[in-house]
């Protein structure tokens, strides 16, 4: 198990500083420390891994390469140690807000994020990565260079910052990138998510369910881990929310809704967590001439599904090579902009412009009832999978989006 007190660094400037130690910040870490770059992981955590803030689900390296063809060049990053799998999926069900359902095949892990990042984190220590755990930073513009820490005294030059601190990011609040709409209400979901157990229900299917009553501005969802338990959440935009207020919505998807009481009411609740997720796209530049930013921290969640592992550990990836690269050899950090759209760029601009459209209907339960049918069970894997399907695609640029 990794330490949580790694040997400081011995000297006040490192090539490569990484702030966060989630899948970004890690493939981070290693790709650069593997080109050879000194590498200092900042993390606010205690504890690598924990507390988890996510749904756990990654597509299986098919289903990935399906939706996400560009990042062909990466399936070696999706090779998952075995004891970091909590259970494996074949297929997700949809629920519309009147409660019609579709389904269709789609493979999936459900990771053990705990076992997962602390595998990480062993093989970035391995490669010399050394590692500041509980101690949340701030960056520091002096004289011309970038020193980050959590505080002036305390803080570290480097050559290259990568942010991969989550929303918000530091990389935004120093003004080092720009905002854009970053942090804008509609822009934002705020999830709410038990563990739970004692369950009854499907462990090979992940299930979604819409409606304003549910999850307004967002969906709901059961991913099965094993032995009864289950991710079950709830992601909702305040900007639709109406009398019902923030984990109320996820008590009633469990005790209240007629369609997943009867699956979810007689669980017990073992852990709570909340987060926050842009569901924008990402930010409209995502490096300057020393900082890049990977992961939640540039906006990289496909907004029409919620997911970000798949973005972060490519987009991570690709940082760390670029900032190693640049250090070594003098490449522009603008490399790293270019390669990440290369590789997702187009289907995360494709789903924040299905996002987009589809606040038009999401307010009316109705209406957006009707659009999923409309769309029936190829269109709405299509959306999912962040792919505009061809009879939506032209009713969206009729209408401007």
């Amino acid at each position: 198990m990794l330490s949580d007190d790694l040997r400081l660094t011995d000297t006040r400037r490192v090539e490569v500083i990484v702030v966060g130690a989630g899948p970004a910040g890690l493939h981070a870490a290693i790709a650069a420390a593997e080109l050879g770059a000194s590498v200092l992981v900042f993390e606010k955590k205690t504890t690598i891994g924990t507390p988890v803030r996510c749904g756990e689900l990654l597509p299986s390296k098919e289903e990935l390469l399906d939706f996400l063809p560009g990042c062909a060049d990466f399936e070696h990053l999706f090779e998952i140690p075995s004891d970091a799998i909590s259970n494996e999926c074949t297929k997700i069900r949809m629920y519309s807000p009147h409660g019609k359902c579709w389904e269709f095949p789609f493979g999936a892990h459900v990771l053990d994020r705990v076992r997962f990042e602390r595998h990480l984190a062993e093989v970035a220590k391995k490669l010399g990565v050394q590692f500041r755990l509980g101690r949340s930073v701030r960056l520091f513009n002096h004289d011309g260079s970038l020193k980050v820490g959590p505080s002036q005294i305390e803080s570290l030059e480097a050559d290259v910052l990568i942010a991969a601190d989550g929303f918000p990011s530091i990389a935004f609040s120093s003004k080092e990138l720009p905002f854009d709409q970053y942090r804008a209400v509609k822009n934002i979901a705020v999830n709410y998510q038990y563990l739970m157990d004692n369950l009854s229900i499907d462990s090979d299917a992940t299930e979604m369910y819409t409606g304003m009553d549910l999850a307004p501005g967002g969906y709901a969802w059961i991913i099965p881990k094993n032995h009864g338990t289950a991710n079950v959440g709830v992601g909702i935009r305040t900007a639709f929310a109406g009398a019902r207020k923030g984990r109320s919505h996820l008590d009633y998807f469990i005790r209240g809704c007629p369609i997943t009481a009867r699956k979810l009411q007689s669980g017990t609740v073992r852990a709570m967590v909340a987060d926050v997720l842009p569901i924008d796209g990402a930010v409209s530049s995502t490096c300057s001439n020393r900082v890049l930013c990977v992961g939640d921290s540039a906006g990289m969640v496909m907004p029409t599904n919620g997911g970000g592992i798949p973005t972060a550990i490519v987009s991570g990836h690709i940082a760390g090579e670029v900032a190693a690269h640049h250090v070594q050899k003098g490449v522009h950090l603008s490399d790293y902009e270019a390669r990440w759209r290369n590789a997702f760029g187009r289907e995360l601009d494709a789903s924040r412009r299905m996002r987009k459209f589809a606040d038009v209907f999401m307010p009316h339960d109705t209406l957006y009832d009707w659009a999923m049918r409309f769309l029936g069970t190829g269109g709405i894997k299509r959306v999912i999978t962040c792919k505009v399907p061809g009879a939506l695609g032209i009713l969206m640029r009729l209408l401007g989006f």
